[in-house]
């Protein structure tokens, strides 16, 4: 295993990995990460700026959308890092295994928009990440029941945790999963680039 520094302390700690493209990141994805530090009492949260996402045809550049991340990400105990990019990975799953190798005492959640779970049986090794880690999924505008009807959610229907017992989440042996209602925030990275051209 290579030598790599992590981007916090992590010892004992219950820190939320939230990766993404954030091309760029907003307003709606501080929602998601703060609603998901708040009802899973998590210490700290990780924004992993995705190297690049194999089901998208367009990235945008990489530093751009690190940079993005940092301004978005300026809640105290959260940091966006380029973990994955010096990791010099691109799937989720090996992101993952990585840095759990890497801290095998923290206490890791996989979070992401109720948007991603509708098509998280399309990322490789989809059902291994659900193995790999306990995942929150948080509400995110226009996605309703389709995310709580998805083949990810039919799949693990057995292993999902309320949400009033969300705050358990985070030491729960996988597969563990809950979702989040919560107030929502319409902002969108596709919109943000729309209104750029």
């Amino acid at each position: 295993m290579t030598q790599l520094a992590l981007p916090g302390p992590t010892r004992g700690l219950r820190i939320g990995l939230f990766g993404g493209s954030f091309n760029p990141a907003h307003s709606g994805h501080l929602h998601v990460a703060e609603t998901a530090m708040k009802r899973l009492q998590l210490d700290w949260v990780w924004w992993i700026v995705a190297r690049g996402n194999p089901l998208k045809s367009a990235h945008g550049d990489f530093e751009t959308r690190l940079a993005s991340a940092r301004a978005v990400a300026h809640s105290p105990r959260m940091i966006a890092t380029d973990i994955e990019a010096r990791l010099g990975l691109t799937y989720t799953f090996d992101t993952l295994a990585a840095i759990v190798a890497r801290a095998p005492e923290a206490h890791f959640v996989w979070l992401m928009g109720a948007d991603n779970m509708t098509g998280f049986h399309h990322w490789q090794n989809w059902q291994g990440i659900a193995h790999r880690l306990p995942i929150a999924v948080i509400a995110r505008p226009g996605v309703g029941p389709g995310a709580r009807n998805s083949p990810f959610a039919r799949r693990f229907a057995k292993n999902r945790i309320p949400s009033a017992a969300a705050r358990t989440l985070a030491t729960t042996p996988p597969p563990a999963w809950t979702y989040l209602a919560a107030p929502l925030d319409p902002s969108s990275s596709t919109a943000l680039r729309a209104a750029r051209l």
